[in-house]
């Protein structure tokens, strides 16, 4: 399977005008709160974080979900050491329930800071992904597609291959 992203530069405008739309609205921010969890799914939680299968952030991952902070905070660098421990240990409470009911063959796990990471709402969330074999991208880790971006050459339609 070919997969051909568009990468026609307009990307990281559209980050950095929707971070900048959060930044604007706080109380409005999508991650702000967990009551703004509406049509997700707050399926664990501690203290400091919660996780969620959010079916806006999933977009055709199946079972993927967010460790989200309670506390309002733009990016990992911004976590304190207790958040940063109660994210890790919330992790780990969301592989054993995904291993329990969903049981996939790996995860992809990532952090996206700053519109040019990626990130386009300024409150820190780690993404969980589970993978299975036969997914079409199995094998393929947070770095493959960024290298295979950076070595290939441009796809006729502008985008690369």
């Amino acid at each position: 399977m070919k997969v051909v992203v568009d990468l026609d530069g307009t990307l990281l405008a559209r980050r950095e005008a929707e971070w900048a739309h959060w930044l604007t609205r706080p109380d409005e921010n999508p991650l702000s709160t967990q009551a703004d969890f509406a049509g997700g799914e707050v399926t664990l939680e501690n203290d400091l974080c919660v996780y969620t299968q959010d079916s806006r952030y999933a977009e055709g991952l199946p079972h993927s979900g967010l460790i989200v902070t309670k506390r309002p905070c733009a990016t990992v660098f911004d976590l304190t050491p207790g958040e940063a421990a109660a994210t890790h240990a919330l992790l780990a409470e969301v592989r054993a329930h995904l291993d329990s009911t969903v049981r996939p063959d790996g995860y992809t796990v990532g952090w996206n800071v700053f519109p040019a990471g990626g990130q386009h709402i300024p409150h820190v969330h780690l993404h969980v992904i589970p993978r299975w074999n036969t997914d079409a991208s199995a094998g393929a880790g947070l770095r493959y597609f960024l290298k295979a971006a950076r070595q290939s050459p441009p796809h006729p339609t502008g985008g690369f291959l």
